[in-house]
């Protein structure tokens, strides 16, 4: 088992980063952020696990190797290189998330935090470190609004255009739906919802919502949920590098948005691959659409004649895919 190394132990000198990386199973909320700290003669591993955007555990590791070791747990485990100004930006993201959090929780629920011992007392000196190392400047937690919700986060002005290859699957089912797609960083949220309402054959005037590490973005800033117009955000402004992600719903389904790498800036949006059919429009969330599959297995069946009625399933192919049809509806878009 790999040693780790106890807190603090100070490296001295100027930091240099470098062999930065994000890992992660594609469809979880929780990447690994690696990366070898260099100061002088001295180098070491950091691992950042970031679980739902917020820091969770950060370790120290003698053997720059060992930030590395993620238990893969016999899953598929994705690997993106990040830059090191990438690295510090996903960092100081999840670093704010998490002291939002505590804040919250401190101001709120306080008796909530002495019912246990915190598995974690030193991570807040830990991560005081860590901005340190990094060059990050101390944060202090957002106000709270009257209504115990945190005040928006700025968002960062937009990055210079770049493409972005992301995949995007449909969560909550046992075969994957999912669709892999290049688009432009400069389309704002509104954009890339009508995208991927052609990538999934949706009416676009269903009702869409996107949750990110900057709050909530929809088409209606008043639906209650404090969130802030699609129209006025870029996803290069919310997500930017590998490993990045973001959710999207669409009526009652939710999908997971990731950054797989920054690409060559493309004309147009497109697609690359995918799996399956999107479920027909009369199945509004996961139960329809089982019930759907279920039914397909017998459509002869009396019952389930009916239920292929009422769920759109006359005709349809849960296995079908094709790009050029896609691509077809993407260059519709204009």
């Amino acid at each position: 088992m790999a040693r780790v190394e106890r807190w603090p132990k100070l490296l001295h000198g100027p930091i240099e980063l470098s062999d930065c990386v994000v890992q992660g199973q594609v469809d979880q909320d929780w990447v690994v952020l690696a990366a070898t700290l260099t100061a002088g003669k001295r180098s070491v591993g950091v691992e950042v696990m970031v679980n739902d955007r917020e820091v969770d555990v950060i370790e120290l590791h003698p053997d720059p190797a060992d930030a590395l070791a993620v238990p893969r747990g016999g899953f598929e485990v994705t690997e993106a290189p990040l830059t090191p100004e990438e690295f510090r930006s996903q960092v100081e993201a999840a670093l704010i998330a998490k002291a939002d959090r505590d804040a919250w929780f401190r101001e709120r629920v306080p008796k909530l935090l002495e019912l246990g011992t915190d598995p974690r007392p030193d991570l807040p000196e830990r991560a005081a470190q860590l901005r340190r190392w990094l060059g990050l400047p101390a944060y202090e937690p957002l106000p709270r609004l009257s209504s115990a919700d945190p005040l928006p986060l700025v968002l960062p002005s937009p990055m210079p255009v770049t493409g972005l290859r992301l995949t995007v699957a449909l969560s909550e089912l046992d075969d994957a739906i999912w669709r892999r797609l290049e688009v432009r960083s400069d389309v704002t949220l509104a954009g890339l919802h009508r995208i991927l309402a052609a990538a999934f054959d949706r009416d676009e005037r269903r009702y869409h919502r996107f949750e990110t590490a900057y709050g909530g973005f929809s088409a209606d800033a008043q639906s209650g949920e404090g969130d802030r117009l699609d129209d006025e955000v870029t996803l290069g402004q919310v997500i930017t590098s590998p490993g990045h992600r973001l959710v999207y719903e669409s009526g009652h389904w939710r999908h997971w948005i990731r950054v797989e790498r920054t690409v060559a800036l493309p004309e147009a949006p497109s697609c690359l691959d995918g799996e399956r059919a999107a479920p027909p429009s009369e199945c509004e969330d996961a139960s329809g659409y089982e019930t759907l599959l279920e039914a397909l297995r017998d459509p002869y069946d009396e019952e389930n004649e009916v239920l292929l009625d009422e769920l759109g399933g006359h005709g349809f192919d849960p296995e079908w895919f094709d790009k050029e049809v896609v691509d077809e509806r993407l260059s519709r878009l204009g």
